[in-house]
C-alpha cells in the first residue's frame, strides 16, 4: 500500500516525501514520542520481495550507523515497522546541491567550501573501510547555516565485505561514475574522488562535464572524454582550482589525488587566491582601464575575462596581449591597442602590424592534438593565439599553458613540436 501524507508508520506521522534514495523513498515524519521532525527512508513497496535488495539496505544500515561526523546526516535508529525496514535520519532543512544547480552555478569560493567538506566527510568514511560509490549533487545536502551533509549510502561498499551485486555489474550513478565502476572494476576511495571532481566541476560551471545523448553514450565518455578546462567553461575559476579538479578526473586512478584530503588540501590552499573580478579591477588602475575599454568591444563578458588574465599574467603588457587575443574584429583589436598605456612599447614587441601567417592545415593539427586535454574548444584556443604568436615556438606554449597538467603539457608539447 502506497504510503500517503499523515499516514502513522509506528510511533511516526508522515508529514511529506522529501524524494527518492538509492534503495528507497525518504519521507519527513514527526516522532510522536519526542515531537521531533525526522528523515524516514523506506525500502520502495514494489521491492520488499526483493530478498537481495532487502539485504543491502540491512548493510546500509550497518555502514551508515557506522559513520558519525558533522558532514554525514546522522542515523538515529533503524526498525522494521509493518515488515518494513526503515531508517531515522537527520532532517537536514536546506536543499541539495542538485536542486540549488539548477539555479546555475555556483560561486567558486562557495562551491570549494561546499566540496571540501564533502572531502571531509569521505576522509572520515575511508579511514573506516567505507566506499560511497554515488557522490552527486542530488546526495549532498545543503542545510541554512551553510553546513553540507553527505547522504545516501545506499551502495556503499565496506572494505572486505563481500559484494552484494553480481558479477560485471556496475554500480552508481553514470553521470558521476568513475571509469572503474563503469568497468564494474574494484572501485576504491579513488573512485570518490572522481565523483567528487565531476560535482566540483558542475558547481563551479554549472554543466556536466562528461555529457552523452544515451547510457551507452555517457558510459564511452567517461571512460575516454577528458571534459574541457573549467576554466575555459567559467573564466572565474582560477587556474590552480582548475587543474586541481582536472587532477581529480584523471581516467587513471593512479594520477588523481590518492586521497581525499590531498583533494580537500589542494583546492583549500589553492582557494586560497581566489579573486573577485570587482577586487581586481578595483585594485589597479590599469586593469579597470582594460576593463572599460574592452568591454566596448565585447560586452560585459569583459570583466570575467580580465579577472582571468589577471590571474594568469604577471605584468600589465601580458594581460593586454591576452585580452586583445578575445577580440575578434581587427579594427577593433587595434583599436584596444592604441588607446592603452605603453602602446609603442606593446605594438612593436607583442602586436605587429603583419603577424605571422600560420599554415591552417597546422593550426588543425595544433587543435587536435590539443582537444584531448581541453575539450571542443581546443580549435578557438588555437585559433586566438594564432593571432598574436610571433613564431611557432610561441604558439607552442601558449597551447601548453591551456593545459593543467605539467605532465599533459609536456606529452603536448612532444606531439606537437614536429607540425611546425
Amino acid at each position: 500500500m502506497a504510503i500517503q501524507i499523515g499516514d502513522m508508520l509506528g510511533d511516526y506521522q508522515v508529514t511529506g516525501v522529501l524524494g527518492r534514495g538509492g534503495m528507497g523513498k525518504v519521507f519527513r515524519v514527526r516522532s510522536l514520542l519526542t515531537g521531533r521532525e525526522e528523515a524516514m527512508k523506506i525500502v520502495l513497496p514494489d521491492l520488499d520481495e526483493d530478498p537481495a535488495l532487502a539485504d543491502r539496505f540491512l548493510r546500509e544500515i550497518k555502514v551508515h550507523a557506522s559513520l558519525q561526523h558533522p558532514n554525514i546526516a546522522a542515523l538515529y535508529t533503524a526498525l522494521r515497522i509493518d515488515d518494513r525496514l526503515v531508517m531515522i535520519l537527520e532532517l537536514v532543512e536546506g536543499v541539495s546541491l542538485e536542486e540549488m544547480l539548477r539555479g546555475g552555478r555556483v560561486e567558486v569560493p562557495v562551491a570549494v567550501r561546499y566540496i571540501t567538506q564533502i572531502l571531509a566527510a569521505l576522509a572520515f568514511a575511508h579511514e573506516r573501510g567505507v566506499i560511497h560509490r554515488d557522490i552527486k549533487p542530488a546526495n549532498i545536502l545543503i542545510a541554512a547555516d551553510g553546513v553540507v551533509k553527505l547522504t545516501d549510502f545506499g551502495i556503499a561498499k565496506s572494505i572486505g565485505v563481500q559484494r552484494l551485486t553480481g558479477t560485471g555489474l556496475a554500480v552508481g550513478t553514470i553521470a558521476y561514475m568513475s571509469p572503474e565502476q563503469i568497468r564494474a572494476g574494484q572501485a576504491d576511495a579513488r573512485s570518490d574522488i572522481y565523483s567528487v571532481g565531476l560535482t566540483c566541476y558542475e558547481a563551479v560551471t554549472g554543466r556536466r562535464p562528461i555529457q552523452g545523448d544515451t547510457e551507452h553514450a555517457l558510459m564511452n565518455a567517461q571512460l575516454s572524454v577528458i571534459p574541457p578546462n573549467p576554466a575555459m567553461v567559467n573564466p572565474l575559476v582560477p587556474p590552480a582550482i582548475a587543474a586541481a579538479i582536472m587532477q581529480a578526473l584523471a581516467k587513471d586512478p593512479a594520477e588523481r589525488f590518492q586521497t581525499a584530503l590531498e583533494f580537500q588540501a589542494a583546492l583549500q590552499d589553492r582557494g586560497q587566491a581566489t579573486v573577485t573580478p570587482s577586487a581586481i579591477a578595483t585594485a589597479s588602475p590599469e586593469l579597470a582601464d582594460l576593463e572599460a575599454r574592452l568591454s566596448r568591444a565585447i560586452g560585459p563578458i569583459a570583466r570575467r575575462l580580465v579577472a582571468d588574465a589577471a590571474r594568469r599574467y604577471g605584468t600589465i603588457s601580458e594581460i593586454r596581449q591576452a585580452l586583445a587575443s578575445q577580440i575578434e574584429d581587427p579594427k577593433e583589436r587595434e583599436a584596444f591597442f592604441k588607446t592603452s598605456t605603453d602602446v609603442a612599447a606593446t605594438t612593436s614587441s607583442r602586436m605587429p602590424d603583419s603577424p605571422i601567417q600560420f599554415d591552417p592545415a597546422a593550426l588543425d593539427l595544433f587543435a587536435q592534438a590539443l582537444a584531448p586535454y581541453i575539450g571542443p574548444i581546443a580549435k578557438i584556443v588555437v585559433t586566438r593565439a594564432a593571432r598574436t604568436a610571433r613564431n611557432a615556438e610561441e604558439l607552442r606554449n601558449q597551447l601548453a599553458e591551456e593545459i593543467p597538467a605539467i605532465a599533459d603539457r609536456q606529452r603536448f608539447l612532444a606531439t606537437v613540436r614536429p607540425i611546425l
